[in-house]
């Protein structure tokens, strides 16, 4: 009979291999990195015959199957919890409206604009959406069709504090080759005024607005004096839009920023108001070459 052999001898690399073989985790026609596995599984091809060499006794045998069982089912649980959370992602991102790195031309639907596609927030959409600050449908933006949406940071979006974020943040992003960016963005209202529910006039003039807002245009400071700005007041029906084109030469955003801004009220009649608006920022090339492509993408944005 051969001699016993304890657990302590049997190779871990033997076991972790034979694991991995029976999970399926190397295998033939696997992945690229499954395939510089293989010539490593097969170079223990000893190893894996001491694996089974090892199993001489009957509390051997006992001990080494546990500890097999229990890595398998490690596996399969991180491989189960795995494809659970990239499905979870694929979804959000199925659901969101927007494609990640797509140029909005492929996926959204047209505009009444010539040339442009219409950015309309869906259901769990965005931040503000997801949080029921916002109520599905509430704006629109157009968008040139070789555009494309891009990462929002975790911070920026407010995910993390909705529905009650005290901070400003930014619903989604979209920017163009060498054309700059548009982001949608929120700012509660009673960082802006102490009323409780405030129209746009009543968070103040167009001047007097602009004041409160401009840091978060031009993403750090807001000097009327040393910023030439454009103001445009714009009335559609019941809305009102205050329009700003701001020279920020040394702004964290860039040296031009647009931003059309308003107020929009919750989902219910029990919600806090918000301040809504498009942010426009383009670097002094992107302007001098495509400003009126800016300028269009930031006066599109109206609400529904």
């Amino acid at each position: 009979m051969a001699p016993a052999t304890s657990m302590s001898s049997c190779p871990i690399t033997a076991i972790v291999l034979g694991v991995l073989a029976a999970s399926g985790y190397i295998a033939e026609g696997r992945s690229a990195s499954s395939q510089t596995l293989r010539p490593r599984l097969r170079s223990h091809s000893a190893a894996r015959a001491g694996h089974i060499r090892c199993l001489a006794t009957p509390g051997a045998k006992r001990r080494q199957a546990l500890v097999s069982e229990g890595l398998v089912a490690s596996m399969a649980l991180s491989g189960h919890l795995f494809a659970q959370t990239h499905t979870a992602k694929a979804d959000v991102a199925a659901d969101s409206g927007v494609q990640i790195g797509i140029p909005v031309g492929k996926y959204l639907p047209a505009s009444p604009v010539p040339g442009r596609f219409r950015f309309t927030p869906g259901v769990d959409s965005t931040p503000s959406i997801r949080g029921r600050v916002l109520k599905p449908l509430s704006y629109t933006l157009d968008l040139p069709g070789d555009w494309k949406a891009i990462t929002v940071g975790v911070i920026q979006t407010g995910d993390f504090c909705q529905p009650k974020c005290d901070e400003p943040w930014t619903e989604v992003k979209f920017e163009g080759e060498n054309a700059g960016k548009v982001k949608i963005m929120m700012v509660p209202s009673f960082r802006l005024t102490n009323i409780e529910k405030p129209s746009l006039e009543e968070l103040g003039s167009a001047e007097e607005v602009i004041q409160k807002v401009g840091p978060f245009v031009t993403g750090d400071y807001y000097d009327g004096e040393d910023m030439p700005t454009e103001i445009k007041v714009i009335k559609e029906g019941s809305n009102t839009y205050y329009e700003y084109v701001i020279e920020s030469p040394g702004a964290v955003n860039g040296p031009h920023n647009v931003a059309v801004v308003t107020t929009i009220p919750g989902p219910t009649d029990r919600d806090r108001y918000h301040a809504i608006m498009a942010v426009a920022s383009a670097k002094e090339k992107e302007w001098s070459s495509n400003a009126d492509a800016l300028l269009s993408v930031a006066r599109s944005f109206r609400l529904t």
